[in-house]
């Protein structure tokens, strides 16, 4: 009788323990304090396979580290691309953004005062240099 009472008691108790631990994995991750110094208009150029032009990202801060615009000279006109999962590391920054109708994945790092990085999508590959404007 005992052992029938326990075993609902018992799988309450790992079900409740299992949505915490799920729960903290999810949180999200702080952003290190060298994060701050990311915070502004960067702009400088970008080179692929299919030709080179302006590249511009600005970075912004409300609850949330997010790029706020990117933006390429493509053809000689500026086009705006969208960004998401926007993230910071100690190692890296990385995101993904819509470009051509495809999600694409970029990855830069910050040296020397410059933010390099490449952006993969499809079977191609975009390599960039910004600076720090504002």
């Amino acid at each position: 009788m005992m052992r029938r009472l326990l075993t609902p008691f018992l799988l309450v108790v790992v079900v409740i323990g299992a949505g915490q631990t799920s729960a903290a994995q999810s949180a999200p991750k702080p952003v290190p304090d060298s994060a701050k110094a990311l915070i502004g208009t960067w702009e400088g150029t970008y080179d692929s396979d299919h030709g080179s032009g302006a590249m511009k990202i600005v970075i912004a801060k409300d609850s949330v580290l997010k790029a706020t615009g990117l933006s390429l000279a493509i053809g000689g006109e500026i086009q705006a691309m969208p960004v998401h999962d926007f993230a910071v590391t100690t190692d890296d920054i990385s995101w993904i953004q819509e470009t051509m109708g495809m999600s694409c994945q970029a990855t830069a790092i910050l040296k020397s005062g410059q933010m390099k990085g490449a952006l993969v999508c499809g079977h191609g590959d975009v390599r960039f240099t910004l600076t720090k404007r504002s």
